[in-house]
């Protein structure tokens, strides 16, 4: 009886041991989900961002090369994927990007400056 015991015990003590690396197993999505995550961000994008002024505008950081994004977007859609996409442990391909020009609102949107267009201050300079 007691050498059952024992036995059924170490089993026990065993699986508590080996256990710990497996049972804390990282959750990693699919290179699939990982793509949908950065086509669904892609595709929030590439839709028009509106703003009010120059404030509600920023560059993006994900995914890929920097865009013209509206902080609410930015927020409210974008962050929600970004966090998903790390926490599945997904991996980001480098991607050579120049420096992009700065953001600003324009005409209810946020753009990047035109090229030829005045700057002060990295901020476009529109005159009427």
């Amino acid at each position: 009886m007691i050498r059952k015991l024992f036995v059924r015990g170490g089993a026990v003590v065993v699986a508590l041991f080996a256990l710990p690396p497996y049972a804390g197993c990282e959750k990693r999505l699919k290179p699939e989900e990982c793509d949908a995550l950065r086509g669904e961000a892609f595709a929030i994008l590439n839709k028009a961002q509106p703003c009010a002024n120059d404030a509600d505008c920023q560059q993006s950081e994900w995914p890929g090369c920097e865009k013209p994004l509206a902080k609410k977007s930015q927020t409210e859609q974008i962050q929600p994927l970004l966090t998903k996409f790390n926490e599945g442990k997904c991996e980001e391909k480098k991607v050579d990007c120049r420096k992009p020009p700065p953001v600003y609102c324009k005409q209810g949107l946020c753009v990047h400056k035109e090229a030829g267009m005045p700057v002060m201050d990295d901020t476009p300079v529109i005159t009427p």
